[in-house]
């Protein structure tokens, strides 16, 4: 028996190791120290909201001792790695010590991308799918690339009131990263769906499990669609060369707006997935 808090650790997990990896995408010598120290710490945040939702799945009190020292598997493992390495590199950030810092940061992402093929593991008897082994922490994957992008992309477009001058290069990138990421998600859900077809015993789609189908289809991939086309109009040479602040600042906004219907198309996802054992 699944609940919700399932769909937050899952998601929230996700989001915060996509988010961290893909601060790749900014180089280190572009922005100051703070824009990382500020990231890490809300990572951190997350990281920390998800091993505590971590614990509660396996029915242990949210407790400073447990949060550290509770190793059942090799998934809690891999969380307290992560939160502690993430801890380490926004600590980092206020020393000059730019290889540490750097070791962190790529210690961080084998940790992340652990815990995520991790906890793909302790659902992989629910699903039923062929392939269920690669395809499942696949999404996994892809779901905290999207949600990564998304809410990086959104900080990142935030730093533009702290420094003009920064290139529209790079938003342009996680507005990208997640138009890519958007559609390897569509495809991933389109094999799902003929598989679906072609399985003899399947959950069947009542009213409930429709709605949430067509939240997920309509607003997490529709919405988020026309939203990233939107913002690309935001970020046109055009639009740019007429007001780049301006540009940038609409750009920010309607990310702001394609974290909403991401995260809603994501926990609309995870929740199809534990009721009906299926990725959609």
């Amino acid at each position: 028996m699944f609940s919700i808090v399932d769909v937050f650790y899952l998601v929230f997990s996700q989001l915060a190791v996509g988010g961290f990896i893909l601060l790749l995408i900014v180089p280190k010598d572009l922005v100051c120290a703070n824009f990382y120290r500020l990231m890490g710490s809300i990572y951190l945040l997350v990281g920390g909201l998800s091993r505590c939702a971590n614990l509660a799945l396996y029915q242990q009190p949210v407790t400073f001792r447990n949060f550290f020292g509770f190793w059942q598997n090799l998934e809690s493992i891999s969380v307290i790695c992560f939160f502690l390495v993430v801890l380490f590199y926004t600590l980092s950030w206020w020393f000059k010590t730019p290889l540490v810092t750097q070791l962190l940061f790529f210690s961080g992402t084998i940790c992340g991308v652990a815990w995520i093929v991790l906890s793909a593991q302790r659902y992989l008897q629910v699903v039923q799918l062929p392939g269920e082994m690669f395809l499942l922490p696949l999404q996994f994957l892809t779901a905290a690339v999207l949600l990564g992008a998304v809410h990086s992309g959104m900080w990142f477009g935030h730093w533009y009131l702290v420094m003009p001058d920064l290139p529209v290069t790079y938003l342009k990138r996680f507005n990208a990263v997640l138009l890519y990421t958007l559609l390897s998600m569509t495809l991933l859900l389109c094999l799902n769906l003929f598989l679906r077809q072609r399985s003899t015993e399947v959950v069947p789609f009542n009213l409930f499990y429709q709605i949430i189908f067509s939240m997920r289809m309509l607003i997490g991939i529709g919405g988020t669609l026309f939203l990233y086309f939107i913002t690309w109009d935001c970020l046109r040479p055009k639009s740019v060369a007429r007001d780049v602040l301006g540009a940038t600042r609409a750009a920010t906004g309607f990310l702001f707006i394609a974290i909403i219907t991401v995260f809603l198309g994501e926990f609309c996802s995870r929740l199809l997935l534990l009721e009906m054992r299926f990725i959609f």
